[in-house]
């Protein structure tokens, strides 16, 4: 279908007004993110683009992950980020001990698409984006997330002949993950110590986030002094990782008190059993019965998108068994699936999590039916725009 060019333009001029609505709501402090403003340039970009313009961009995306990788994995991005000024192709090729033509193809693309500018004639300089982008969290999210997601590409079609309805036929690999790699994605992890490493980095990295911070959206303090001595409360992280939503929620709020619990497999906690942390480290998996009873608040922070209905069943009622009606709440972090008009990184979350693990992003619906089914209720959702909600959860009188 062919849009005439008035009404092309007039779609143009609009969303460009829309643009600028949302800019100054956001620099008035009338939204919590960029997120509006986001969506509206995609649309923009989107509907300026000729329908090929269109379809070659998306048919060239994965050699932007290509790319980045040549980039970081020859140090070229670190070699950029570290230097804090201009730097030549040459520069970086002596720093890299890459050739200088490698260096200018691969910058070429990145540039492009911002993970660094371009200053003059082979000439660099890294902006904001750089030292995340090449940063060891990020760079094991790449390596365990983007070039997965490559090598399932190259099976997709083949996978989905075989299984059309994927797990339900017999015999069928767990997720797209497993069909390309031949077992499931926490197996080749246990096995692969330097992707587990990887894993673990990207998994901090992202609990570094500010804007995913568990505490920024969910005002603990004042919550927690609405019901009881904040000093007898105890907060237990489970599935937690290293520790770091704890850390940056003392940070934060230095006059807490409490007792702050970390929870992991042996694994990922055994590592820092040893050191001084703000919090006692504990194994444990969260697949089996919770040993903390009656704590004012457990967290369950970016979890439940990695596992199925029936495994996430498994870990809520093991909560829901510990917690104090009426006392204990859940805070469960999740980015929510809007029922339509759902933002692209939500949906490329939702879209990772099913071919990584076979699982999911879901809706407010699906939520409220998971909770329901492990005997908990929803008290509360506290929004975050298209970055992590807090769900706030208490368990049912029994």
């Amino acid at each position: 279908m062919t849009i005439p060019q008035d009404t092309r333009k007039d779609e143009l001029r609009n969303l460009a007004a829309k643009i600028q609505d949302a800019v100054e709501n956001y620099a008035q402090g009338k939204a919590k993110n960029s997120s509006d403003i986001i969506k509206l340039c995609q649309d923009l970009q989107y509907r300026s683009e000729s329908p090929e313009v269109f379809a070659e961009r998306l048919r060239y995306q994965p050699l932007d992950i290509c790319a980045l990788m040549i980039a970081v994995e020859g140090g070229i991005l670190q070699a950029l980020s570290s230097r804090g000024d201009d730097t030549t192709a040459d520069q970086l090729a002596e720093l890299t001990n890459r050739p200088r033509l490698h260096i200018v193809r691969v910058l070429r693309l990145l540039t492009a698409i911002g993970v660094c500018d371009e200053i003059g004639f082979q000439l660099y300089r890294a902006n904001d984006k750089t030292p995340v982008v090449a940063s060891k969290g990020q760079i094991g999210g790449f390596r365990v997330c983007s070039i997965p997601a490559c090598a399932i590409t190259t099976n997709i079609a083949e996978y989905f002949s075989k299984y059309p309805n994927e797990t339900t036929a017999e015999g069928a690999p767990r997720s797209a993950y497993s069909y390309t790699y031949g077992k499931d994605m926490y197996d080749y992890l246990r096995e692969n110590k330097d992707r587990k490493a990887d894993f673990d980095a990207y998994m901090e990295a992202r609990k570094k986030d500010k804007q995913r911070r568990w505490h920024h959206v969910y005002p603990v303090m004042s919550e927690l002094a609405s019901n009881g001595d904040v000093s007898a409360t105890t907060i237990v992280d489970v599935g937690g990782s290293r520790g770091h939503d704890l850390e940056s929620f003392l940070e934060s709020n230095p006059e807490f008190n409490g007792s702050l619990i970390l929870q992991d497999l042996p694994e990922t906690v055994e590592p820092i059993m040893g050191e001084k942390r703000v919090f006692k480290a504990m194994a444990h998996d969260f697949f089996r019965p919770q040993p903390i009873k009656g704590a004012r608040l457990y967290l369950l922070l970016a979890v439940l998108h990695n596992w199925e209905d029936a495994e996430c069943g498994i870990i809520l009622r093991n909560l829901a068994e510990a917690m104090k009606p009426g006392y204990s709440r859940l805070l469960v972090s999740g980015m929510l699936v809007p029922e339509v008009d759902a933002g692209r990184l939500t949906a490329e979350l939702d879209m990772q999590m099913w071919l990584l693990q076979h699982s999911r992003q879901r809706t407010k619906r699906e939520i409220e039916e998971l909770m329901g089914a492990a005997g908990l209720e929803i008290m509360k959702i506290w929004e975050n725009g298209d970055r992590e909600s807090i769900i706030e959860v208490q368990a049912r009188e029994k």
